[in-house]
């Protein structure tokens, strides 16, 4: 006998088979649709903070000119189809030089550095249709520092101006700007839908 429950009344024992089979089909379709979209947000994710990685280590080359009254530079080496950066210093007095960095007096104090390695997805990379902030034409070459790849910073605080880009495997691009006179890293970001780089 059932105390409480009206005569006839059969009490109900758990959900219908129906009722499970259909909530388990709603979660698995927004399992789904969920999983592109956290994909691509840790995409994203990794390559702002490569940006940032870089952007700290412009930071560190121009305060450690600054400490050690001697140029600093990171260079940027290609081997094969993958870029590597390294931080060196002037130890003659002559500006930083590619030649004496390989055979001395220069040093490098950091380096060299993967940023593949660190964070797997992105690479040192852009689309060559990308404009550049200013309007200037797409170009392939990932690092514009002139011809030889070097970010210079001087004991004064100013930088040989240039750009470094950066790209995701789901193609996001960030580019991390450094101003000639202030020697200041900025991050921007490509904004696909509007054509336009925003800070990052």
């Amino acid at each position: 006998m059932n105390a409480g429950w009206p005569p006839g009344a059969a009490r109900e024992s758990g959900a219908a088979l129906v009722d499970v089979l259909m909530a388990a089909s709603v979660m698995a379709v927004l399992s789904a649709l969920s999983v592109p979209m956290i994909a691509n947000a840790i995409d994203a994710g990794r390559a702002r903070h490569a940006a940032g990685f870089v952007a700290t280590r412009f930071r560190l080359a121009r305060a450690h000119a600054a400490a050690t009254t001697a140029t600093t530079a990171v260079l940027f080496d290609r081997t094969d189809d993958r870029w590597t950066f390294r931080i060196c210093e002037d130890r003659n007095g002559n500006g930083l030089r590619r030649t004496e960095v390989d055979t001395g007096p220069d040093v490098c104090v950091d380096g060299p550095l993967d940023l593949t390695a660190m964070f797997p997805g992105v690479e040192i990379a852009v689309d060559a249709a990308l404009r550049g902030p200013d309007g200037e034409p797409g170009s392939a070459d990932p690092v514009r520092f002139g011809r030889g790849d070097i970010a210079s910073f001087s004991p004064s605080g100013t930088c040989s101006a240039g750009s470094l880009l950066l790209r995701s495997r789901g193609a996001v691009q960030y580019m991390v700007r450094v101003a000639g006179v202030t020697g200041r890293a900025r991050i921007l970001k490509y904004d696909r839908g509007a054509g336009v780089w925003r800070d990052g």
